[in-house]
């Protein structure tokens, strides 16, 4: 838990302001082909949002896994998908497409055979006899390349995508998704990809967005952190509890003492975000 108390108040690292990318045009990011939805059923997803019960408790919000995303969600999603050129990525929301998930598995040739085939047929098992729709949490497949989503919270729909991202950045991804995988080392990649998504909140969230993410990565990380130590300590819940709530703290301690984000212009955030919309990514250096 040491561990813990030290990493979590510098989750995001240093606050130098991320690279500002070009503006877009307002649209709706959504509609294509690369999201598609579950069809709504009250009896599946009502066991999908108990089974969410601990994620809630966790980051402390009722919207974690509770299968049913806003408009909104999916379109602060969108964005973050456009502005990092993740265009070849598959984003399924509270869907479950067992049959179009080991279609992708073939067809991702970014990822060698060897891990494919391996690692990535027993993920695509897994999702196929345990259902995400019900018993599952917002994730990154690297294997077949598809996000899923059932959380209504914006920042961890893009959690998934900076995975992705980061994935993607790779010269070797499923050497790199195979390797983090491994328990303790998922950590590093964790942390990452929280510390990318905090980034990019603050260049174009309001403050309201940048407390929010803050808050539910602090508490997350926390309980990944404690979820680990419990591989050699024993007792998983309570130490994963306890270091949510080491997180929620360092959360509110890291709100109070950092200042209001501000444009490059002198307005606040929030206008930057009004006017500032995320474009096209720089290319990734691999």
């Amino acid at each position: 838990m040491l561990a813990l108390a030290g990493s979590a108040p510098s989750l995001r690292g240093q606050d130098a302001p991320p690279q500002r990318l070009p503006p877009i045009a307002e649209q709706d990011l959504t509609s294509g082909l690369q999201f598609e939805h579950g069809e709504p059923h009250k009896v599946v997803d009502a066991v999908g949002w108990v089974f969410g019960i601990p994620k809630k408790i966790i980051v402390w919000d009722r919207r974690a896994v509770n299968h049913h995303v806003s408009p909104e969600t999916e379109q602060k999603l969108a964005e973050y998908l456009e502005a990092n050129g993740l265009v070849s990525t598959k984003v399924r929301i509270n869907e479950y497409d067992p049959f179009g998930e080991w279609q992708r598995l073939r067809e991702n040739k970014e990822v060698g055979a060897g891990w494919r085939y391996t690692f990535g047929a027993f993920s695509t098992v897994v999702y196929t006899v345990l259902p995400g729709r019900v018993f599952g949490l917002d994730k990154y497949n690297p294997y077949t390349d598809s996000i899923y989503i059932y959380s209504d919270i914006p920042c961890l729909a893009q959690e998934q995508a900076g995975q992705a991202k980061i994935v993607q950045a790779r010269p070797h991804p499923g050497t790199y998704a195979a390797l983090t995988s491994l328990p303790v080392v998922r950590l590093w990649p964790a942390k990452q990809r929280k510390n990318e998504v905090l980034d990019y909140t603050l260049a174009f969230g309001t403050a309201a967005q940048q407390e929010e993410a803050t808050r539910v990565f602090y508490s997350e990380f926390g309980a990944e952190v404690g979820g680990q130590a419990s591989i050699f300590l024993g007792s998983n819940l309570p130490l994963t509890l306890a270091g949510a709530g080491i997180g929620h703290v360092a959360a509110r301690f890291k709100s109070m003492t950092t200042p209001e984000p501000t444009a490059p212009d002198g307005g606040t955030a929030s206008t930057a975000s009004q006017t500032n919309k995320p474009g096209p990514a720089e290319t990734i250096t691999r």
